[in-house]
């Protein structure tokens, strides 16, 4: 969602809190992408070289503006899409297995989602988001967000919520996960 006029453009991170924020701010925003997908979640690196240019063309330099987005802790964000992708009729679903062999996918790379690291850096690793906000500071991305509009924080409601479905992380699985996105624990440790 891009409120260049306003001084930020939103990043949508896939499993961090995008869809609820899109919900509603998507009426204030000068541009929005909802499909498909790999556009709505553009990582910063897309942004900033297909349309931070094309912005600055229509009168907002990229000096002119911040881009946000919301980090989930690794470990929540896996789970989380383990859970997604267990939903009746998912791709690649994850219904027949449980979170430690889904873990060992990730970690194989047999199961591709994509990293909070690769989302927010460039070819070089460095953090290209100006604003960083963890997945459960959402009210204090939500209350900089309708700041920066001049409007009222709305009252956040869940939204594309994944299955409820049991599942511990065990010790192991979690000291495996945890060294597998040692990058993405670094962007989540530096986030607000």
């Amino acid at each position: 969602m891009a409120f260049a006029d306003r001084g930020f453009v939103f990043l949508s991170m896939p499993k961090a809190g995008s869809t609820v924020l899109q919900r509603h701010f998507a009426r204030h925003a000068m541009i929005l992408v909802r499909q498909p997908p790999g556009m709505k979640h553009m990582s910063a690196s897309t942004y900033e070289s297909v349309m931070a240019p094309w912005l600055e063309r229509y009168g907002h330099p990229r000096s002119s503006y911040e881009t946000t987005c919301l980090v989930r802790h690794p470990i929540d964000r896996a789970v989380s899409w383990w859970k997604y992708r267990s939903r009746p009729g998912a791709r690649h679903s994850s219904a027949e297995m449980g979170f430690a062999e889904f873990a060992d996918g990730l970690i194989s790379g047999e199961i591709g989602l994509g990293t909070a690291a690769n989302f927010v850096t460039d070819a070089e690793g460095r953090v290209i988001v100006d604003r960083l906000y963890r997945y459960e500071h959402l009210g204090a991305a939500t209350a900089w967000m309708s700041e920066q509009l001049g409007i009222e924080p709305p009252v956040l409601e869940p939204t594309n919520v994944s299955p409820d479905r049991p599942g511990e992380v065990d010790v192991t699985t979690r000291a495996r996960l945890e060294e597998h996105f040692a990058a993405d624990l670094a962007v989540y440790e530096a986030a607000r």
